[in-house]
């Protein structure tokens, strides 16, 4: 209305409130931009009374309200709302695209909706068949809502081609959380194969910033910063960097073309206008994240437009489909706040325990583990002696590691495979060692490195074409099972069931050591297919089966390390090794970073084993275990006497993590006050805080990491009640005192260390 005279301006205004009440011929909407932000007759209602009060939540996390609404016509509009956010789509000229983003709770249906026609990639998702881009020739066939079987909000838009045979059916879930889950089917209605080249499944646009130049002027901030793990090796888990975003196309790879320790998580802030969007894909193969800053869009070119693409990356073709045949991509799970990191990560955590992640077995988390592995040849005695400490110091779970099925002296990586118990290891067998553990109030458990046979293996031996074939057609890719042969799927399938029930198991941990690198080669139909897609069709179905099969078993994922800490992959576990970087300082590098990307009652890591005892203080060791799902092992070896300072202070993080920390942990909402730090073994402070839901309890603990130049941190918690009183535990001396929460969050709490990989833990408890 810039160039409107106030009373032009007024007649305008109220036109487009007429429009609400007489539909789109009062505003003489005739371009498909205006018939898409009009509103017909009978898609306005009056307020209909409530059939019970509105529960108003805490925060915004906490809601379960969402809504899909269609506004029909010749261009369908949808407004899905969720929360504060409010995200749009309209179907135009034969495409589905974006309309934008809003995350005050506003339905843009007079103005502020994106126009299309300013975006040379506005379609919602993207997908490419038999060399063809299919991002346009669609044909509306409707949209379905409907209410899951949870209580959410689903919506599925149907597209069919008008060009090639090809439906699609665009998903979309809402869980009254700010994160938005969305999927495609692809169904070939052709009567031959077609071959899937890519697919993103979600794209288009983000934001669009208007008179951005102004809005940073006098500033050496860009426009767009964009956080992700950068680093993706192994021991690098969880390290946020932040990275200007450039005005240009940007991409993030992680597994095919980059190493597979990135967890696939992106953080885009608008530094002008405060939004924040927060991403993971649920996908356990190759993936990319795709970005375009264009800085000329809009009308006079004074307008920044940012779109994005987020979707499975893989050489083509990542899927041949069957005629007839219907696939689903990887989820894309996606949403937008105003606020601050933290409160990204807290909305995304909310959204995971409520619509993603299943429920626990035992009705419970946090099970404090402990085990024996492979770092030591593991004898009878040896495993009777880490089951009584283990019982000794507090341990719910025990189990053994790689090894168990190997002879004394024998390598236990070239016999993976084999899962039976050695006689020569263990010669009465595995039962005495259960029923220890089980007299002890311990569960018992094996590890599996299921999906990998060692070359010295029988089952390597009888059939090495169940081997994972590389693109230059050799087997040899670490031993992978090729899980896209049905025969050897099944069969690993069994053996895990074999060894689940004639073991007894009450839990099971699964590692993964190997690489499948660009995937696995595999002719199809006359292609040559990468195998990644079908390979995680199995992977996924099987874990699927087996937690439905055993569900008072738990269990664990690993990985060597963090390589497979995606939601795809987790969601169908009770929770995952985050890591086996175990040394400080990188260990809260790695803690920091895993508690964004999951919630701390979904990341595990150990102390003691894997190198992790050779630096730092004791406490520092352990109060990292107080933010996760903790386990233990090697306290003191055979015949040692016990040193009783050694064991008081580990049952001390014990008692603290069973009588305080797991009451509020699977609820509980995380604050990383250093979410950054400099490097692989980084300097200065790191501090984590994580407090309960009702703001009743919570915990500090403030790590000096490498190199300290700063012997003082003021701490200003962020997880209090303001109107309480808290009684404060300073855990290295034990002395308390209580203390409102307005005067420690506004002056803070002074912290003193200064010496090098030491720690503080305070404890919050309201009075």
């Amino acid at each position: 209305m810039a160039n409107l005279s106030r009373r032009d301006a007024g007649k305008v205004l109220l036109a487009s409130y007429a429009g609400l009440l007489v539909g789109r011929e009062a505003l003489g909407a005739t371009s498909p931009l205006a018939a898409a932000n009009a509103i017909p007759q009978d898609a306005v209602r009056r307020p209909q009374p409530a059939s019970q009060p509105i529960r108003v939540p805490r925060t915004a996390a906490d809601s379960t309200w969402s809504d899909v609404l269609l506004i029909e016509g010749d261009t369908p509009t949808i407004s899905y709302r969720t929360n504060w956010v409010v995200y749009e789509e309209s179907f135009m000229n034969g495409q589905l695209v974006g309309r934008g983003w809003n995350g005050a709770g506003f339905i843009n249906f007079y103005d502020g909706r994106l126009n299309p026609g300013e975006y040379r990639a506005p379609e919602a998702f993207r997908l490419e068949i038999d060399g063809q881009s299919l991002a346009t020739d669609w044909k509306w066939g409707g949209l379905e809502k409907t209410t899951t079987s949870e209580g959410f909000t689903q919506s599925t838009i149907t597209l069919i081609h008008t060009v090639r045979p090809v439906t699609l059916k665009v998903h979309t879930k809402l869980d009254g959380t700010p994160i938005i889950t969305r999927w495609l089917e692809v169904t070939n209605t052709a009567s031959q194969p077609a071959a899937l080249a890519s697919v993103c499944s979600w794209s288009g646009v983000l934001r669009k910033s208007d008179r951005w130049r102004s809005s940073l002027s006098g500033t050496d901030q860009p426009l767009y910063s964009l956080g992700y793990f950068e680093n993706t090796r192994w021991g690098g888990e969880g390290d946020l960097q932040w990275h200007e975003m450039p005005k240009a196309g940007y991409r993030i790879d992680g597994r095919y073309m980059r190493d597979q320790w990135r967890h696939p998580i992106f953080m885009l802030r608008n530094n002008a206008t405060g939004e924040f969007f927060i991403g993971q894909i649920a996908w356990t193969g190759g993936y990319a994240f795709e970005f375009d800053l264009n800085p000329e869009s809009g009308k006079d070119g004074e307008a920044a437009a940012l779109t994005f693409a987020a979707g499975p990356s893989a050489p083509a073709p990542l899927r041949v489909i069957a005629p007839k045949e219907t696939v689903s991509t990887p989820e894309v799970h996606l949403g937008m706040v105003y606020g601050d990191l933290d409160n990204a990560v807290q909305s995304m955590h909310t959204h995971l325990r409520r619509s993603v992640f299943m429920g626990p077995a035992r009705e419970r988390r946090s099970w404090i583990e402990s085990g024996i592995g492979p770092e030591i040849e593991i004898t009878t005695e040896q495993v009777n002696h880490a089951i009584d400490v283990a019982i000794e110091v507090g341990a719910e779970v025990f189990f053994i590691d790689a090894s168990w099925y190997a002879a004394p002296g024998g390598d236990w990586w070239k016999t993976v495979g084999d899962w039976e118990v050695n006689r020569q290891r263990f010669p009465e067998g595995i039962k005495p060692f259960r029923d220890r553990a089980h007299a002890g109030g311990m569960l018992w458990g094996l590890w599996m490195d299921a999906e990998r046979v060692g070359a010295s293996s029988r089952i390597a031996k009888e059939h090495p074409d169940w081997l994972a074939m590389n693109y230059d057609g050799k087997r040899e890719m670490g031993g992978l099972l090729d899980l896209t042969n049905p025969e050897a799927a099944k069969w690993m399938e069994s053996q895990i069931v074999r060894v689940i029930e004639e073991n007894e198991l009450d839990f099971f941990r699964l590692d993964y050591n190997t690489d499948p690198g660009r995937g696995i080669r595999r002719v199809n139909d006359g292609f040559v297919e990468n195998g990644y897609w079908r390979y995680y069709e199995t992977v996924y179905g099987v874990y699927d089966r087996l937690r439905a099969r055993f569900p008072k078993v738990i269990f664990e994922n690993c990985a060597g390390g963090g390589a497979r800490t995606d939601i795809g992959m987790v969601r169908r576990f009770n929770h995952t090794d985050a890591t086996d970087w175990q040394i400080a300082p990188r260990s809260f590098m790695i803690t920091n970073g895993m508690t964004m990307a999951l919630p701390p009652e979904y990341v595990d890591r150990l102390l003691g084993g894997q190198d992790g005892q050779t630096a730092a203080d004791f406490d520092f060791q352990s109060r990292l275990l107080l933010f996760m799902e903790p386990k233990f092992g090697f306290l003191y070896p055979i015949g040692a006497q016990v040193n009783p300072i050694f064991m008081q202070r580990t049952k001390h993080w014990i008692d603290i993590y069973k009588n305080f920390v797991r009451s509020f942990i699977s609820t509980s909402q995380i604050y990383h006050h250093t979410p950054t730090v400099s490097g692989l073994e980084p300097h200065g402070w790191g501090v984590l805080e994580m407090g309960s839901e009702d703001q009743g309890r919570s915990i500090c603990a403030l790590f000096q990491l490498s190199m300290p130049t700063q012997p003082e941190y003021r701490l200003h918690p962020r997880g209090l009640d303001v109107s309480k009183h808290y009684k404060v535990t300073f855990d290295n001396s034990g002395r308390s005192t209580t203390v409102d929460a307005f005067t420690l969050m506004e002056q803070g709490i002074l912290v003193r260390l200064e010496g090098a990989l030491t720690s503080e833990l305070l404890i919050f408890e309201a009075v």
